[in-house]
C-alpha cells in the first residue's frame, strides 16, 4: 500500500510517499481501501512538532478516511467487503489502505462522494462536542463561530442552522458569500475589523451565549469579555502559533506565553461565579481515550447526514505526493471547507 509518511518536523516538504506492507486485518476489524483521507488543522500542527498527541517521525497522520471495505475479521457482522464506509482512524488514516476497529467505522450514505466521507468524522464530531455537548445550544441563541469557512467552521455552522441559533462567523472578507450561503446570518472580516466591536454593535452590546475559537489566546479574551450571563467559551485549537510554512518558535513561544495572561486574570472561580459564564476546552485525541471511540458526538448527527441538512463541503482534493501543497492551503487559510488527500 501507499502512505505519505512524515518523515520529520519541518515545513510542507517533509512528506514522502513511501510503500508499506498491506496492514493484516484482526478480530473485530475491519480493512478499507482508502478512496480519500481527511487533512485537519491538527496534522499541520504535528508536522511542525506542536501537536502532542501526535507520534513521532517518521508516521503517517491522519484521523478519518473513506472508501470501501476490503475484508473484515472474525465476528464482524455490520459490515462487508464492497460496502462504502467513513471511519476515524486516531492517526494512520493518510495511506491507500488501513485496518480500523468496527465500532469507528459507519456507513457512507449513497449521496455522499468518498471525498465528502473523509470530511465528516471528525470535523462534525468536533462541532458537536463544542456546540451541543459542551456549549449546550439551543433555539434563539447567538453563537460565534471563528474560522467560519474552514472545515470545522462549515461543519458548525450547519449543526447551529440545525438547533435554529443566530449565527455570527468570522472569516476574509472574500470568503462570506460563502459562509452565509450555509447559514452565518453575520459575516465579520477579522482582518479588517475588531471582531468584539463588530459583535457589540450588532447585539447593542447584549454579546452572544456561545463562542468556539481554535485561534488562540489573542482572541480568546475578546470572545469571554462577549460572552453574555450564562455564555459559553469553547477552546479547541491554537492555530496562532503555527505559520504558512512551518514552526515559527517566536510565534509558539509568544502563543503560549499569552495563554496564562488570557486565562489566569479573568478566568478565576470567583469571576466565573458572579458572571454567570463558562469556559471548556475541547481536545479531541483525549475525548477519543476517555470513551474508547467518538460515537457519542458521531451518531446523533447520522439523520441530518443522510436525509442532507448536514452536507460536508471538500475545498480541494490533493494527491498523496501533493501532501505539502494540501498543508501550504491550509495554513494559507485558502480551504473553503475540507481539505482531502486522494491516493
Amino acid at each position: 500500500m501507499k502512505a505519505v509518511v512524515l518523515t520529520g518536523h519541518g515545513g510542507p516538504e517533509v512528506f514522502e510517499v513511501r510503500e508499506h506492507p498491506d496492514p493484516e486485518v484482526g478480530p473485530g476489524q475491519v480493512r478499507i481501501a482508502v478512496r480519500a483521507a481527511g487533512v485537519n488543522f491538527a496534522d499541520t500542527l504535528a508536522r511542525v512538532g506542536l501537536y502532542p498527541d501526535a507520534p513521532k517521525p517518521p508516521c503517517v497522520l491522519g484521523y478519518e478516511v473513506a472508501g470501501e471495505v476490503e475484508e473484515v475479521g472474525g465476528g464482524v457482522a455490520d459490515f462487508s467487503a464492497g460496502d462504502r464506509v467513513m471511519a476515524g482512524t486516531r492517526f494512520g488514516g493518510q495511506a491507500s489502505m488501513v485496518c480500523v476497529d468496527a465500532d469507528q467505522v459507519l456507513p457512507l450514505p449513497e449521496r455522499l462522494s468518498f471525498e465528502q466521507g473523509a470530511a465528516f468524522p471528525v470535523n462534525y464530531g468536533t462541532a458537536y462536542a463544542a456546540l451541543v455537548i459542551m456549549g449546550g445550544l439551543r433555539t434563539g441563541d447567538r453563537v460565534l463561530i471563528h474560522a467560519a469557512a474552514g472545515g470545522v467552521g462549515i461543519s458548525a455552522t450547519q449543526v447551529a442552522r440545525g438547533v435554529g441559533a443566530e449565527i455570527f462567523g468570522t472569516a476574509s472578507a472574500t470568503k462570506h458569500d460563502a459562509i452565509r450561503a450555509q447559514g452565518v446570518q453575520h459575516a465579520i472580516d477579522y482582518r479588517t475589523n475588531d471582531f468584539e466591536a463588530e459583535v457589540n454593535e450588532i447585539t447593542g452590546g447584549e454579546g452572544v451565549d456561545l463562542v468556539i475559537d481554535a485561534l488562540g489566546p489573542t482572541s480568546f479574551r475578546k470572545d469571554y469579555r462577549l460572552l453574555r450571563p450564562g455564555g459559553r467559551l469553547v477552546m479547541y485549537g491554537l492555530s496562532e502559533a503555527s505559520t504558512e510554512t512551518g514552526r515559527s518558535i517566536p510565534r509558539a513561544l509568544r502563543a503560549l506565553a499569552r495563554m496564562p495572561l488570557a486565562t489566569m486574570p479573568w478566568w478565576k472561580s470567583l469571576s466565573l461565579m458572579n458572571e454567570n459564564k463558562g469556559v471548556f476546552g475541547l481536545n479531541m485525541p483525549g475525548w477519543w481515550d476517555r470513551e474508547g471511540d467518538i460515537n457519542r458526538i458521531i451518531e446523533p448527527l447520522a439523520a441530518g447526514l443522510e436525509s442532507g441538512e448536514l452536507d460536508p463541503v471538500v475545498a480541494e482534493a490533493f494527491p498523496f505526493e501533493r501532501a505539502g501543497d494540501a498543508h501550504t492551503f491550509i495554513a494559507e487559510r485558502r480551504n473553503i471547507g475540507k481539505v482531502v488527500l486522494v491516493p
